[in-house]
């Protein structure tokens, strides 16, 4: 998983913190947004992640408003989402997978793990 790019989008800053350093813990290079707008600003700059976690209820933007331009944006169409939401019921359309919140480092390390290899 070294140098794996992944965005990870959640509004709740401890949360998105402890989960942003599990996840460099693990090697990988986390981009970070507090919504999905911000999410879409940081690919228009340039960011290429190749997994992004996604919450569902955020602010400007929520998880499933994303997913639907997230389908419509040729540099990411094709990247899998892992959702992560205490209120989401899988399955999600346009995500690999589901994990509720809260989600404990194992299971989140290895879902990033199985949609990284």
């Amino acid at each position: 998983m070294a140098g794996f790019e992944v965005l990870l989008v959640e509004d709740d800053r401890d949360l998105r913190s402890v989960i942003a350093e599990a996840l460099r813990r693990a090697g990988l290079a986390v981009h970070e947004a507090a919504d999905g707008q911000q999410a879409l600003d940081l690919v228009a700059s340039g960011v290429r992640p190749r997994l992004i976690l996604l919450d569902i209820v955020m602010p400007v933007m929520d998880g499933f408003t994303f997913l639907r331009h997230k389908q419509m944006a040729r540099a990411l169409a094709q990247v899998p989402v892992i959702v992560i939401s205490a209120t989401a019921e899988p399955p999600v359309d346009g995500a690999c997978c589901v994990l509720r919140k809260p989600v404990d480092r194992e299971t989140l390390l290895s879902a990033v793990q199985a949609w990284t290899a």
